[in-house]
């Protein structure tokens, strides 16, 4: 069952103003879930453009260029019987990998690509095929608010092939593990994944006129901004510090 559809032509009403519709293209995000995975004993190692490489990095690292492999959406629901409330279980089962790029920063502000080298088994963790952080996930979604119709309309999507299928994705370290040692980091991560169901679609909506168009370039001062940036240490790393490359 498609979307219901409305003829978008003409004029309506609105108060003392009169306003013309538009049928517009967007994204629409039609569901979302957010999953987390925390692992030890997971090991890094330096890209090929960083090796040699030493020193310690801060325990965020970015995750870049998220991407899911091997899709998956299929319906789910119970069709045979009903639940308590007197209705079906509409369900949906989402299931994939999101693999992202890691990069880390160190205390110097520098940017650092690393590949993964080794995860424990026994996790929902994983390596991709060019050394990207990987989050396997088989998720059942349950949407007991949705009618019957509103479902359909959801696998009507799914049926076309139109979904695509998203993935954000945060990761943090143990900070008390975040230095190389000849180009491999062992440490703990703790990682958290967005999965994002959409679509795209046309709506249509009431236009009230066109947006002023605004200069993005700001007038702020750059020597008024200068004088609120904090003084830089210009000592070098002394020979008797315990870390030289740690804060």
């Amino acid at each position: 069952m498609p979307l219901p559809q409305v003829e978008c032509s003409g004029t309506i009403n609105l108060d003392s103003s009169v306003l013309f519709k538009e049928c517009v293209k967007v994204k629409k995000v039609f569901d979302e879930f957010v999953l987390r995975e925390c692992v030890e004993g997971i090991e890094f190692e330096l890209d090929e453009k960083y090796q040699g490489y030493k020193g310690c990095i801060e325990p965020t690292l970015i995750l870049k260029d998220c991407k899911i492999i091997n899709p998956q959406i299929k319906d789910a629901s119970k069709k045979k019987g009903v639940n308590i409330l007197g209705s079906s279980e509409n369900r949906l089962r989402f299931s994939g990998k999101c693999c992202c790029k890691v990069f880390a920063k160190d205390t110097k502000g520098n940017i650092i690509g690393l590949k993964v080298k080794s995860i424990p088994s026994g996790n929902a963790l994983s390596i991709g095929p060019d050394g990207e952080l990987c989050f396997n996930f088989n998720v059942r979604r349950l949407y007991p608010s949705a009618s019957q119709e509103a479902f359909e309309r959801l696998l009507h999507f799914v049926d076309k092939g139109v979904f695509e299928l998203q993935c954000l994705g945060e990761a943090i370290i143990d900070e008390e593990n975040n230095e190389f040692t000849d180009s491999t980091l062992l440490t703990s991560i703790g990682i958290f994944v967005a999965i994002k169901l959409d679509a795209e679609v046309q709506l249509c909506i009431p236009v009230f006129g066109y947006c002023e168009i605004t200069d993005e370039c700001t007038t702020e001062d750059f020597c008024d901004n200068f004088d609120l940036l904090d003084i830089p240490n210009f000592n070098p790393p002394q020979i008797d510090d315990i870390d030289p490359y740690c804060d």
